[in-house]
């Protein structure tokens, strides 16, 4: 009877750790197939078109799932929450302007120098400090003259709406980081989401009647809502319960290899050799940086932008 015990306790202990690796996997791949569907949809209803939908949808989505009006925020979580869902609604739409512009794997390593230069802001040790020229290196390799996607040279404007979208990133992790400690993360991911699309209301009121004409696009926006915002979303929060924030940091780091993947996979984009060596610079720096902070530096993980 004990063997059995520490049997099933040993299977527990592997079970946890890999059931969180392949949620987190999950949670990665969805989004970026999310944004890889957002961007067929971008000729029908343009990018901000598009963000207004999914915008809307999920935060529907996530209301229904979460509820957050059982009860009402004091006045200061509610300015909290009006700075967060402000980051969030102008993170996507300076997320989806890049996307428009960039390749699905390159927009996404952009916007991913927003959490990773927060991440070191307070570096004081020289070997955290040494990830800074990997950073510029991944990015002059990802953004060179000579990079370009079919033969065309990388948008400038992409460029710059992709540093944008790290920016208010980057606000997004600092403000969800303070609302997540007044109220609980699935509460204030769906007040947050509620308050990012009131922002984009005036664009989905435009979009609508596109969405008349067009109800199988309409469709296909509500399926990526579901895959870029409720279903990472998820699969997220049941990670987090299985794996240590190290762990869970490391995983996420990967993200612009994925979304390079998936951008070949889905939309054909295929990048230069350079631009591949820019997107491991990135990630490397970001599991460097992750393996070197202290314990006393680790915070809850970062959800995915939403």
């Amino acid at each position: 009877m004990t063997t059995a015990a520490h049997s099933a306790a040993g299977d527990a202990q592997t079970q946890g750790p890999l059931a969180g690796i392949l949620l987190v996997v999950g949670g990665m791949v969805s989004f970026q197939v999310g944004g890889s569907f957002a961007k067929l949809l971008f000729p029908v209803f343009g990018p901000l078109g598009t963000v207004s939908l999914r915008l809307w949808i999920a935060a529907i989505v996530l209301g229904i799932l979460t509820r957050p009006w059982r009860a009402a925020p004091n006045r200061a979580t509610l300015k909290l929450v009006l700075w967060y869902g402000a980051s969030i609604g102008v993170m996507n739409m300076a997320f989806y302007l890049s996307l428009d512009h960039l390749p699905l794997g390159v927009a996404v390593a952009v916007e991913f120098l927003g959490p990773l230069i927060l991440s070191l802001s307070g570096a004081r040790r020289a070997r955290e400090l040494l990830l800074f020229p990997v950073i510029v290196g991944g990015l002059y390799l990802l953004l060179q003259p000579g990079a370009a996607l079919a033969g065309r040279p990388l948008d400038l404007l992409g460029v710059a709406y992709g540093l944008m979208a790290a920016a208010a990133w980057a606000a997004y992790i600092v403000t969800g980081g303070r609302v997540s400690r007044r109220i609980d993360a699935a509460r204030a991911t769906a007040l947050g989401q509620a308050v990012g699309a009131v922002l984009v209301t005036p664009l989905m009121a435009a979009t609508l009647p596109v969405t008349a004409r067009h109800p199988h696009a309409a469709l296909l926006a509500c399926f990526v809502a579901i895959l870029s915002s409720a279903l990472p979303y998820t699969l997220e929060m049941l990670a987090m319960k299985r794996l240590h924030p190290r762990q869970f940091g490391i995983l996420t780091s990967l993200d612009p290899a994925v979304a390079a993947i998936i951008g070949l996979a889905l939309l054909g984009e295929h990048l230069a050799p350079a631009q591949w060596a820019g997107i491991l610079c990135i990630v490397l720096s970001s599991i460097i940086g992750v393996l070197l902070q202290r314990p006393g530096q680790e915070t809850a993980p970062v959800l995915p932008e939403m």
